[in-house]
């Protein structure tokens, strides 16, 4: 999905009125580079970009099986980290 528009394309449609507004959650490169001028347009917003709703026994399954890969391997074995280098 990412790579269907371009941040030149959607610029241009939303200055040329053919777009009112645009949001979106996955962009190319992923993730939006704190330089993108997508980020201070008034016509854009920018959502994060999650692919489900979640319930709590997701989260007890999750917590549970990265509790089990943390004692069995320390932090370098967990899933579903946070990168905050990589903003997400």
């Amino acid at each position: 999905r990412g790579d269907l528009l371009t941040e030149s394309t959607i610029i241009h449609a939303l200055e040329n009125g053919w777009l009112g507004h645009f949001v979106g959650d996955v962009f190319t490169p992923e993730p939006l580079p704190a330089s993108s001028p997508l980020w201070h347009h008034a016509k854009v917003t920018v959502t994060p970009h999650n692919s489900a709703v979640t319930t709590p026994d997701d989260v007890v399954t999750a917590f549970a099986e990265n509790l089990e890969r943390y004692e069995a391997g320390g932090v370098g074995a967990l899933k579903h980290i946070f990168g905050w280098e990589a903003g997400y």
